[in-house]
């Protein structure tokens, strides 16, 4: 087995122990890997990949991604709207109204898309607040090849390894979790939101533990990048 697949194996053993019988996928993010190391991955059963850049997506997966599933989960400039459409089965990262209705006006067919959430509001990252999350979502049938799959969070950083900061990104993801599951009960047909897309490298078990059904790993998989 690679180190990759040893990787992946602990991965999915932690992701057991943390919530036990619980279904979780593990997405690889493969921001700054070379082929040879996503090859790994696949050949370690990982099928359920993540992207945070269109173009390098696009040098990578020049004739298609086949049994891959690729999402992309970085910003998405509106003028690279055009290149990533034919290259992901799903766009994770709907941070802005403007980028919804830009999406939706160049689609010929329905996609699925995530809500990106910026949940400790910083400044500098993308996504609606958690305030804003129902209200955006109770008007997203304006956007009719958009269905809204589920909630992609971005949690802040921990500011130093103290149990007290544990304790509070720990607060920021149930908050969230309660949010995206009080969501689901409005059962929009065009938000069923089915995924919770929430947990990386460094706190992914504690974000499956809150109830998240998807986790981001790249580090956790491939190392630091080069």
């Amino acid at each position: 087995m690679s180190e990759v697949g040893e990787r992946i194996a602990e991965i999915r053993y932690r992701i057991e122990r943390a919530r036990p019988g619980r279904q979780c996928q593990l997405m690889a993010v493969t921001k700054g890997q070379g082929g040879e190391r996503i090859d790994q991955a696949i050949a370690a059963g990982v099928h359920l990949f993540g992207e945070n850049r269109v173009q390098e997506a696009g040098a990578k997966w020049p004739r298609g991604t086949g049994a891959v599933k690729l999402h992309m989960i970085g910003h998405l400039q509106k003028n690279k709207i055009n290149s990533a459409i034919p290259l992901f089965i799903a766009i994770d990262s709907i941070d802005s109204e403007g980028l919804a209705e830009a999406l939706n006006a160049r689609l010929t067919r329905r996609l699925s898309v995530m809500l990106q959430v910026n949940v400790g509001q910083e400044p500098s990252k993308f996504g609606v607040s958690s305030d804003a999350v129902r209200p955006f979502l109770a008007k997203a049938q304006k956007w009719s090849w958009l269905k809204f799959d589920g909630i992609l969070a971005v949690l802040p950083q921990a500011r130093d390894s103290s149990a007290a900061e544990g304790k509070r990104i720990r607060r920021l993801m149930q908050e969230t979790s309660e949010l995206w599951r009080s969501c689901q009960i409005d059962q929009w047909p065009w938000a069923p939101l089915p995924e919770l897309s929430m947990g990386m490298s460094g706190d992914f078990e504690w974000a499956v533990e809150a109830g998240a059904t998807i986790v981001r790993i790249g580090q956790g998989i491939f190392g630091p990048r080069g």
